[in-house]
């Protein structure tokens, strides 16, 4: 069962970040150049770690091998799409923490023992009532699109780029049968090296 002992030090360890506290140590942060020659503003608050989204990217580039901007960007998009997923899956695990402590003494009047799946429920009850869970839900939806999307990307361009030398092939190819069927116009017609035989006169 949950505790207030277990919340507040789960908070206080929110609170220990290294994040940078300074306005310049901020605007660095929110303008660091992303790696493997792309630099683009990155989707990490102030108070998140760089160093994580960054290991989170290459774990994404090591598996997926991007080749060239295009694919890179969809790789991009990809890991930017899951970096917010997961800052909304703890934003609602903040949302029930709280709820469930702020309930707790409706539960322990209602319940002489219970478990965690009926602090679940009361909190579920308390929250679905309210606009914060209905957004969390939409924006996981938005996000599974995002990042479905951006791997179609990553696909579609994987295709063409495989398609590219076969289509180049093929266009050789034919230059080559087009050269192979020219006519050559080095030799003379039988024709024109024909000679009439010489006349007879007839006396």
């Amino acid at each position: 069962m949950s505790s207030l002992r277990k919340i507040d030090s789960a908070r206080a360890n929110g609170a220990k970040s290294h994040g940078p506290i300074t306005e310049e140590g901020r605007k660095k942060s929110s303008m660091n150049a992303i790696k493997h020659g792309l630099n683009a503003r990155t989707p990490v608050l102030f108070n998140e770690t760089d160093d994580e989204h960054a290991a989170l990217l290459d774990s994404y580039v090591q598996d997926l091998q991007p080749a060239g901007p295009a694919e890179m960007a969809a790789v991009i998009d990809m890991v930017d799409v899951k970096w917010r997923q997961r800052r909304l899956l703890n934003i609602e695990a903040e949302m029930f923490q709280r709820q469930i402590v702020k309930q707790k003494k409706e539960v322990d009047a209602a319940y002489e023992s219970y478990n965690e799946v009926i602090e679940h429920t009361f909190a579920f009850r308390e929250l679905s009532e309210s606009r914060g869970l209905a957004m969390v839900s939409q924006m996981e939806s938005r996000f599974k699109r995002d990042y479905s999307r951006a791997l179609s990307d990553l696909l579609r361009l994987r295709r063409l780029r495989a398609s590219a030398p076969v289509a180049e092939n093929k266009k050789n190819e034919k230059r080559t049968e087009s050269q192979d069927r020219t006519p050559t116009t080095d030799h003379q017609s039988p024709i024109t090296n024909h000679h009439p035989p010489p006349t007879t006169h007839k006396h």
